[in-house]
């Protein structure tokens, strides 16, 4: 059983088998993969199946799982203690898999609050908060604190057991954003922004200094006169960031990286060779097609250098915006985790009525891929996931000018069949769809 005291076992089940929140059964109930006496009862899945037990369909994989070790347990060359570990595998794996299915009626009331939420925050407080709503283009890791492979971790609501997204890291991504505007800004410009994400974001005396955030993007010796007009040397911001809830029915599926060197990058080995064994490290992820609804709001009245709420708020949406679609959201966003296209997309069902209402999203695609890809794609990294949305623009019109907005003017212009950046449009999995772009376009390659 699960590690359990007796008067817990029997609220919850020795497995936790009563249980349907996704934070419980995560957070609280998972079963440790050394669990027992002697070596031969460590269970090298368990890390897996408590991930399992948290996703969509999670249920019919862990059954999936108790067949297969069943199977390979009955086979000839099977010695005695092994077939006994596996069929002992088998049953945790069968026991792990009963557990009590969420109720679609509160996941849509979390979805309905997450909308309801947005909309009561417009009528509250009107003129002092922005909100917007943004789609996962990809799938997004988040509250993974020290790295996938240290803390396999997710941030779920513990009422409703789904998936959103801390306060903190909107804040966090959205100052990213102002931080990077402001020193690539300049002169006057440079200035008004610099005041704006001062006053937004709050500072301590270690920003303001060379080496601290502020003082990198700004300039120590400008950031620290706006602070001396301030009057003050530490100061809170005025804006408040609203955790980000889903407002359309998210989808959790379980990830995988495989470190193929784990020796070499524990400092076992001094080199990586090829004749280590891999060790998959699995964990959750939100699935490209949740919606999520932002928040933040202006929590004081009196602004100093005559700066307005509008002005403030302005300046606030477009660092919010550019944050969730240019910078990312969660971990591994390099690698293309946590991409959002503005807007809500999908359907949204009615407790009160069984039809479905088409969400339209905020913006054309065509709009929302220029948003997303402008400026990512110098080099090929990026190109088999734009190359699959681009093909989804069912207008021609439409297509050229995400390609003319989107690929590099230099490399539209190069147009040669053994550059490395058109061997990757249209080639490898994507090749196809790449091939078919250039053809809808009337470009060849030469």
């Amino acid at each position: 059983m699960i590690p359990l005291t007796k008067d817990v076992a029997n609220l919850v089940g020795e497995w936790a088998d009563h249980v349907d929140n996704r934070s419980l059964l995560h957070e609280k109930y998972a079963l440790p993969k050394v669990w027992g006496k002697g070596n031969d009862d460590k269970c090298d899945d368990a890390g897996r199946w408590n991930v399992l037990r948290i996703v969509t369909g999670g249920q019919k994989l862990l059954e999936r799982d108790a067949a297969r070790l069943t199977h390979e347990a009955q086979g000839r060359n099977v010695g005695d203690n092994m077939r006994a570990r596996k069929m002992r595998n088998a049953e945790i794996a069968k026991r792990m898999a009963a557990f009590a299915s969420a109720d679609e009626r509160l996941v849509n009331v979390c979805n309905e609050n997450g909308r309801r939420l947005l909309n009561d925050l417009s009528k509250s407080y009107d003129e002092y908060v922005i909100i917007l709503e943004a789609t996962l283009g990809s799938r997004m890791m988040i509250n993974v604190a020290g790295g996938v492979v240290q803390n396999a971790g997710i941030a779920l609501d513990r009422c409703f057991g789904q998936p959103f997204i801390p306060g903190s890291a909107v804040k966090g991504i959205t100052r990213v954003q102002a931080l990077w505007e402001i020193h690539e800004a300049k002169n006057d410009q440079k200035l008004y922004l610099l005041k704006l994400a001062m006053l937004l974001f709050g500072y301590g005396k270690l920003d303001l200094n060379n080496n601290g955030d502020f003082g990198w993007a700004g300039g120590s010796d400008e950031v620290k006169r706006i602070a001396q007009e301030i009057g003050s040397i530490e100061l809170k911001g005025c804006a408040s960031f609203l955790p980000a809830y889903p407002t359309s029915k998210p989808t959790l599926v379980v990830d995988m990286i495989n470190p193929h060197y784990p020796e070499y990058y524990q400092g076992v080995r001094p080199t990586a060779t090829d004749d280590e064994s891999p060790i998959p490290n699995y964990f959750p992820a939100v699935e490209a097609g949740s919606s999520f609804g932002f928040a933040a709001l202006i929590n004081r009245d009196v602004l100093p250098f005559c700066i307005t709420a509008d002005a403030i708020l302005d300046q606030l949406k477009k660092w919010l915006e550019g944050a969730v679609t240019h910078k990312g959201v969660g971990a591994k966003t390099a690698a293309g985790y946590g991409w959002f296209a503005l807007g809500r997309t999908g359907s949204v069902g009615s407790e009160s009525n069984s039809t479905t209402t088409t969400v339209i999203i905020h913006g054309s695609l065509s709009e929302s891929l220029i948003t997303k890809w402008k400026g990512r794609l110098d080099s090929t990294t990026n190109l088999r996931a734009v190359v699959s949305e681009m093909i989804g623009l069912n207008d021609d019109a439409d297509l050229l000018r995400v390609f003319n907005e989107i690929i590099p003017e230099g490399e539209r212009r190069n147009l040669q069949r053994n550059s490395p950046y058109w061997q990757s449009f249209t080639s490898g999995e994507t090749g196809a769809e790449g091939l078919k772009i250039l053809s809808r376009l009337g470009i060849n390659l030469t």
